[in-house]
């Protein structure tokens, strides 16, 4: 049968089976519409054109031992068809954890007349509801965790509609997978207490929840994938000190100290230049080497800055708990600072060694956060801070 065929029809599915006195309701309109289902997918329905009549359908559950390595099959027993087809249904296709059967007679029996024993068939649909569910919240959790530890206000300072994205998309998801989870505890309930599924149920109210749902979750797919991509190409275009021609807003280490600088590696010696909707200006300095005086080394450290202008003093607050957790393992225990004018907010902390030190300033909209060496513990915050706060306020 060709794909593009006149007698054939797609229609996008207004609601998923876990739903299932809404599915069975428009594909029964659907009919009357002259459109009769081939094949129900998840998202995407396929039609062959008729004259229109009335047909019902029904999904039932496929019955499955309920064990946790169960696989649904592609198709009922042939015993189970041949009984239904007694009653004057028909199998038409398979969806997840539902077979589903159609019927033209308007006078044929229901294939279930107990609404208890349809309950207890529901067990795979559920179990399966509950999983999905699980998997939505662990998801979720597992994103803010990964995220949230260090680099979730900085992810959302760096690239905030990649970073919007990320989150509609898995609430999206857990939305749809608690509509799920919900629809199929409700007609649980419904047919425990012993009543019979409403099969004429407005599909339409359903559909438009569903559509949202949908929409929100892969418009935020979409947009996801397009930020990335755009993430990635700002991303990576590191250059060395020497071309980077304009003044930098902090003190580097020529300011440090007087004397002539003389860099190490300049692989090391490099500078990456960001934008974005919430920081105009994002900068990732790293730098390394010595200040001579009179062939003697004053200075010899090593420079790791990440500067953000913002545009609110709020967002370079919250900045500081990030920056802070993206070097704790070198320096995590606070420190006292000297007095620094002209600066907000200030923060320092050493690692258990000494070795590594940290220094963060708030101005404004704008925060640094600064990394270096002290090695022999020559360079601390008395000596240092100073010099970078000095910089840092009349930038």
């Amino acid at each position: 049968m060709k794909l593009f065929s006149p007698e054939i029809a797609y229609r996008p599915v207004p609601s998923p089976c876990y739903d299932v006195e809404a599915c069975e309701s428009w594909l029964s309109h659907m009919a009357a519409q002259g459109l009769f289902v081939e094949k129900l997918g998840i998202r995407l329905a396929r039609f062959r054109r008729g004259t229109p009549c009335s047909v019902r359908y029904r999904l039932t559950a496929a019955r499955l031992k309920g064990g946790w390595l169960d696989v649904v099959p592609s198709e009922p027993l042939s015993t189970e068809k041949a009984l239904y087809a007694e009653s004057g249904w028909y199998f038409v296709c398979a969806q997840q954890e539902f077979f589903l059967y159609a019927c033209e007679d308007p006078c044929a029996p229901e294939p279930h007349t107990d609404p208890a024993v349809q309950a207890l068939s529901l067990k795979m649909a559920r179990r399966s509801a509950w999983w999905e569910f699980f998997g939505a919240v662990i998801v979720l959790v597992a994103q803010f965790a990964l995220n949230g530890h260090g680099r979730l206000v900085q992810l959302l300072v760096e690239a905030p509609l990649l970073s919007i994205c990320i989150y509609l998309y898995f609430f999206g998801a857990l939305f749809l997978a608690s509509r799920d989870l919900y629809n199929i505890l409700k007609l649980s309930r419904r047919l425990r207490q012993g009543y019979a599924p409403d099969h004429r149920k407005d599909w339409r109210t359903a559909a438009r929840i569903h559509w949202i749902g949908q929409g929100v979750t892969m418009g935020a797919l979409l947009l996801l994938i397009l930020g990335g991509v755009c993430f990635l190409a700002q991303s990576g275009t590191r250059q060395p000190l020497t071309e980077y021609p304009s003044p930098l807003p902090f003190a580097t280490l020529q300011d440090l100290a007087d004397g002539t600088l003389v860099r190490d590696d300049p692989n090391f010696n490099t500078l990456e230049v960001r934008h974005s909707l919430l920081a105009p200006t994002i900068l990732d300095y790293e730098e390394s080497g010595k200040i001579l005086q009179n062939g003697k080394v004053v200075l010899d450290t090593s420079l790791t800055v990440r500067y953000y202008d913002t545009h609110s003093p709020w967002l370079a607050r919250l900045l500081v708990n990030d920056l802070h957790e993206n070097q704790s393992l070198l320096a995590d225990e606070p420190q006292p600072l000297p007095d620094l004018p002209g600066t907000d907010a200030a923060y320092g902390y050493s690692g258990k060694e000494g070795v590594f030190r940290q220094l963060i300033l708030v101005h404004g909209g704008r925060v640094m956060s600064v990394l270096w060496i002290d090695a022999d513990g020559t360079q601390n915050f008395d000596r240092l801070a100073p010099r970078f706060a000095e910089a840092f306020s009349v930038a």
